[in-house]
């Protein structure tokens, strides 16, 4: 009994060791998943703080970006209000320039007082009195102003008075003359000043110039009852040739005009002597004109436009510029003329030549017929 009642007791201890081990082992992997899930929750975190501090970086970045972008917008919109602003001028400018070039303001501009000496203000400033045999004019003249007072209130004293027509004469105009008796009013000035804004704006230059002598006058001096273009260009600026023809016309002539300037200005530049005057100096230009040129190879007697385009060109040489004419030369087109004419006989000579040496060949030549014997027969043919 005593061995049988003690058996079971090792069995006992082992089974207790085996839920030991049990215990054991269930704490240990209760311990690692604890540990496990520690670790997950510090990763967790630390990805969290790392978005956190992502996500504010972007937020001062697009802060920033959104500064940045609000500054160009507003430099922008400055400079685009320049700009407008800029545009605005520029038309406004492109507005006087077309009015000015139509016409328009002609009225309004008084070139005349432009590059006038102190003695041309002087007299311009002390108008003189008619002389003793106008006194009857001149009362004519302020028994109309008392009568044109009477009528209008807003003029009631009236001096009547002559400009000086020192000025005036210079511009060589019978428009441009000083009146004998001024305009009482002011729309009487009106009417004068659109008149000869009229007369003025239909003024073209004359097509029918040979020479330069010719051309000359009318800028400097003007043609006989018409303005000079010094006058013109004086009074009323670029407004008189506001037709593109004219522009273009005036822009030929006046390529010939500045080379007499120049030319007189600066002789020595063209080897001429020191004492140049105007006169000088345009005859200077129409010698070249007349022979002393180099048109296309030849000595030639050239037009206004082809002395134009000689001179715009750069053809003409240091040779060509003399007071003295060295050679008195045919015009272009009769050269032409004659070099198709010579051209025209020699190919007629050649022709009659090559038909005379045709005929002496054919002379010389035996001819093509038959030339047999009479007492020799036909050869025939085998059949």
């Amino acid at each position: 009994m005593t061995r049988n009642s003690g058996s079971p007791e090792p069995i006992e201890s082992q089974d207790n060791v085996e839920q030991d081990a049990r215990n054991i082992n269930d704490g240990s992997s209760h311990a690692s998943f604890e540990t496990l899930v520690l670790e997950q929750l510090a990763r967790i975190q630390n990805q969290n703080d790392t978005l956190k501090l992502r996500i504010q970086q972007l937020e001062e970045d697009q802060q920033e970006f959104y500064l940045d972008t609000c500054k160009k917008l507003e430099r922008c919109l400055r400079s685009s209000s320049q700009g407008t602003d800029e545009v605005g001028r520029m038309r406004e400018v492109f507005k006087e320039i077309v009015a000015i070039m139509s016409g328009e303001r002609v009225r309004f501009l008084d070139h005349s007082d432009e590059n006038v000496t102190s003695q041309d203000a002087a007299n311009m400033g002390e108008p003189q009195l008619p002389g003793s045999n106008d006194l009857q004019s001149l009362h004519r003249m302020q028994q109309a102003a008392i009568r044109s007072g009477a009528r209008r209130s807003n003029h009631p004293n009236q001096v009547i008075k002559q400009e000086n027509t020192e000025l005036w004469q210079r511009l060589n105009h019978p428009d441009f003359s000083p009146p004998s008796a001024p305009p009482v009013g002011a729309s009487r000035d009106d009417e004068e000043d659109e008149n000869i804004h009229d007369r003025a704006a239909n003024y073209r230059l004359n097509r029918l110039l040979k020479t330069v002598q010719d051309l000359a006058r009318e800028y400097f001096e003007g043609l006989q009852g018409q303005p000079s273009v010094v006058a013109l260009e004086r009074r009323f600026g670029p407004s008189w040739r506001c037709k593109g023809s004219e522009r273009s016309f005036f822009a030929k002539r006046m390529h010939i005009i500045q080379r007499i300037i120049d030319i007189r200005d600066n002789p020595a530049k063209y080897g001429l002597p020191a004492d140049m005057t105007l006169k000088k100096a345009t005859r200077v230009v129409e010698n070249m004109r007349l022979g002393n040129n180099s048109y296309h190879g030849e000595s030639t007697r050239m037009t206004l436009n082809q002395l134009y385009m000689y001179l715009a060109k750069k053809m003409d040489r240091p040779e060509d510029y003399s007071l003295q004419l060295r050679n008195f030369a045919r015009p272009r087109r009769v050269q032409l003329f004659e070099k198709r004419q010579g051209e025209h006989i020699e190919f007629e000579s050649a022709n009659t030549h090559q038909d005379a040496d045709e005929e002496a060949m054919v002379a010389t030549s035996p001819p093509s017929g038959d030339s047999r014997p009479e007492n020799e027969s036909p050869v025939t043919a085998p059949v």
